[in-house]
This record gives C-alpha cells, structure tokens and sequence, in this order.
C-alpha cells in the first residue's frame, strides 16, 4: 500500500515539474523590459592605435581615495626593461581620488613607467575602461581595477611569455585577499595554448592581451556583467592564448562591490541582456554558432538563473522562456555532448521551468 502512495505521489510530482512554461516570449520580453530594460551598449567598435609601448595598463577609477595609493604603488614598484604606460581613468569621483592621482603623479615623475590621468564624468566601468581602451597606445594591454594590485614582476614575466610564445592572449594565476587573509587561484590547465570558450575566464583582469584582440572591441555600456564578452567572444576567437601558473593579479574581496549585491538587484537581469547581445554581435566579430558556443550557452543558462534567483518568479521564468528562443533562434538542431549538462539541456528544449530550477 505504501508503496503504491509512494508511486502515485512520485506521478504527480513528476508530471508536475514537467509542465511546459506558459509564458509567450513576447510576455517574457514584457516582463523583464518592465523590470530592468536592456541597456543600449554593444560589444564592437572601432579604436584608435598608436603603439608606443610595450604594455598599456588600464585603471579606471572611481572613489577609490582607499585603495588607488596602494594600486598604483603596485605598478610603479615593478621592474622591467619594457617600456610602460599607465591610464588611470578618473571616472568623475566625488571623493579625494582626483588629489590623490595628482599627488602620485608628481611623486612618481620620471619613474620608468609613464603615467596618464583622465578625468571624465561619470560613466561606469564600461565607459572608463572604453575612454582608454579607444586610443590604444601599448602592444599588449592590462586592465587592473583600482581597489586590486599587481604582485612583484608581474609585467616582466607576463611580457617575457606573451613575446616568446608570441601570444594573443596570456593569462596566469591570481590571489584574493582581504584585510586579514590571502588566497591563492591557480588557473587550469597551465601552459595548454587554446582558442576556445571554457578555457578563458570571463574576468578582464588577470590577463594580457595583444592590442589586435581589442582593436574592434569594447565593454558594452549600461551592462552589468560586461566583461561576458571575453569568455562568449573574444576567447571564441582564434587568437593563441597562453596560460602560465605565476601569480599575476591580487583581486581585492569587496563586501561593498557588485558582485555581492547583485543578486538582490533587479540589475542582475543584466546577465541574461548580454548573453542576449553578445549572440546577436557574433557575426560582427566573425564568431560561429558552432558546438563550442552551444556548450557554452548552455553553462550560461546556469549561471543566469543562479544570478537572478533572488528576483520575483515571473521574472526568473521569463529569462528562462528568452533562453529557450536564443537556443531556438541560433541553435536548433544541436544537442550537448557534455553528460552533466544533459539534463539542463532537455528542461531548456522542452521549456520545462520548474525542472530547470531544481536540477541547477
């Protein structure tokens, strides 16, 4: 008898998780445009080159007064043969980061490393960066973020591997700290040269990349989340990247930052806009709808649904129905060949929300 109970419940519950979404992707569109309308930034442009050095370091900036003496000292106590340039971005602070940039630019004058400072009103992480990234000036580029650091020798070992192997894109190890602890990331797989997603973080941070891999790009503005680009476009690319265990980035742990808000904002819908976008621009940078992208999308469903899911639930079925179209509109036909991503595939395929939610 009970186990019949059991059989019957398990039925019910079964069917249950199985129902199809009722949700039209125009409702679906509705709902999160009401929410949080998509921003209007792209992925492509055009910058401007005038090589002139061998590293372009980028900083963008903003109320950093806490932290911006300890980056910049981060820089400017590296040693190298290579020929430097920093752009600290002044992205219209309100505290004392513009005295302290100027006080450290006249401490640091005819340091081997040049510095430049731009000041500009206030116009996001997307937009400093961009403002810097739209007049390159060094064969290679690094984006360091104002609160982090770059441990000792970083450019000279980053440099010495990225001309040796002659590299599109190097990546290496990196540390989080805070105040009273320190821990260290090693990247996977070491050494191993790919042109895949997977293999390239999504975190602009961290890396070196050859001034022709962000000659047409930039960080889409009003997005948050704007660094997926790298990881869904630029590491689809066939551009020879490199990775090397050393430690290259300190990444500050912030409680006040983004990312350990975001879940709670109605800004993280952000992360499904630029999945959004980026599959629409991938014509523009020549990137296939191939296997590999299929794949990645599908790890991407995952982590937009683990964004959002503190977000109402008409809000999270909506992403989920919108995902199902971008899988419908750019990869009908394709099936996963990852095991583990089987059951998250066929949820999305027969647009079975409720299932989603409990396998992710």
């Amino acid at each position: 008898m009970i186990k019949k109970i059991i059989k019957a419940v398990n039925s019910v519950f079964g069917n249950f998780v199985r129902v199809q979404s009722r949700l039209s992707f125009d409702e679906a569109r509705k709902c999160l445009q009401e929410t949080n309308p998509k921003p209007k930034g792209t992925c492509y442009t055009k910058n401007k080159l005038a090589i002139q050095y061998d590293l372009h370091i980028i900083i963008p900036a903003y109320n950093a007064e806490k932290y911006i003496k300890e980056c910049l000292e981060s820089v400017f106590i590296q040693v190298s043969e290579y020929s430097v340039l920093a752009t600290v971005v002044n992205d219209g602070s309100t505290d004392q980061t513009s005295i302290i940039l100027e006080n450290l630019k006249k401490l640091y004058k005819g340091n081997q490393i040049d510095i430049e400072i731009i000041n500009q009103d206030n116009k996001g992480y997307s937009g400093a960066r961009n403002t810097a990234l739209s007049f390159i000036r060094g064969k290679y580029i690094i984006f360091l973020d104002a609160d982090d650091v770059l441990p000792q020798d970083t450019i000279e070992v980053m440099l010495d591997t990225a001309y040796e192997y002659d590299a599109d894109i190097l990546q290496g190890s990196w540390y989080t700290f805070t105040n009273e602890k320190k821990k260290e990331h090693r990247v996977k797989e070491s050494g191993k040269e790919s042109g895949s997603q997977g293999y390239i973080s999504g975190y602009p941070w961290g890396k070196l990349y050859k001034y022709s891999v962000l000659e047409n790009f930039q960080f889409p503005d009003g997005y948050w989340f704007e660094d997926t680009p790298i990881s869904f476009i630029l590491a689809a690319l066939p551009f020879k990247c490199i990775s090397i265990d050393n430690i290259v980035y300190g990444y500050r742990l912030n409680s006040e930052g983004i990312t350990s808000k975001a879940v709670y904002s109605e800004k993280s819908i952000d992360s499904y806009w630029i999945t959004e976008q980026c599959l629409k621009e991938f014509p523009k940078f020549k990137v296939h709808y191939d296997q590999k992208a299929y794949e990645y999308l599908l790890q991407q469903s995952i982590m937009n649904a683990w964004r959002i899911r503190k977000q109402k639930r008409k809000v999270r079925e909506s992403e989920f129905v919108l995902i199902t179209k971008l899988m419908d509109d750019y990869f009908k036909g394709f099936h996963t060949k990852n095991a583990n991503m089987s059951k998250v595939e066929s949820a999305l395929r027969k647009k079975q929300f409720i299932r989603f939610e409990m396998i992710i």
